[in-house]
């Protein structure tokens, strides 16, 4: 391609080259990453490195570990199925729903499950704007642990 002198000076005459460049470098250093680098072989000389066992975790570790979880899923799924009407914040009244920290397994259950209060429970709004959603039973469990936390 014949191109005038002046389309060809400063920056432009360059970064045809400049980007190919770039890229040849970034492809080098990818390729020599230590991710794709295999795990040196032990020497013969040294005897192979033994690792301690870990001490068993305390029976209280496991729990908190399992609630942990537990919290944190019940987090996803009211983040993912509740937060865009009752507010990110469980503690804080949403723009449709009332706030539901503190909610009940069983105010959970017949809300959640059923679109029911449970008896002689008096509601926080009386919008009738909330549904069923009850491919959330699993989840039940779950939800009530984040917002009891």
């Amino acid at each position: 391609m014949n191109l005038p002198d002046d389309r060809l000076s400063g920056w432009n005459r360059w970064l045809p080259g400049s980007v190919w460049a770039a890229a040849a470098v970034l492809s080098l250093a990818f390729a020599c990453s230590d991710s794709n680098r295999p795990a040196p072989a032990p020497s013969q000389g040294a005897p192979p490195a033994t690792a301690e066992p870990a001490p068993p975790a305390p029976a209280s570790g496991a729990a908190d570990a399992s609630k942990e979880k537990l919290v944190a899923r019940g987090r996803a799924v009211y983040v993912t199925n509740c937060a865009v009407c009752h507010n990110v914040d469980p503690s804080v009244d949403g723009s449709l729903g009332p706030a539901v920290a503190g909610s009940s397994l069983e105010l959970l259950e017949a809300r959640v499950l059923r679109n029911t209060y449970p008896e002689g429970y008096t509601p926080k709004r009386d919008s009738r704007v909330m549904m069923a959603l009850p491919y959330l039973k699993e989840d039940i469990p779950a939800l009530t642990a984040y917002l009891n936390q």
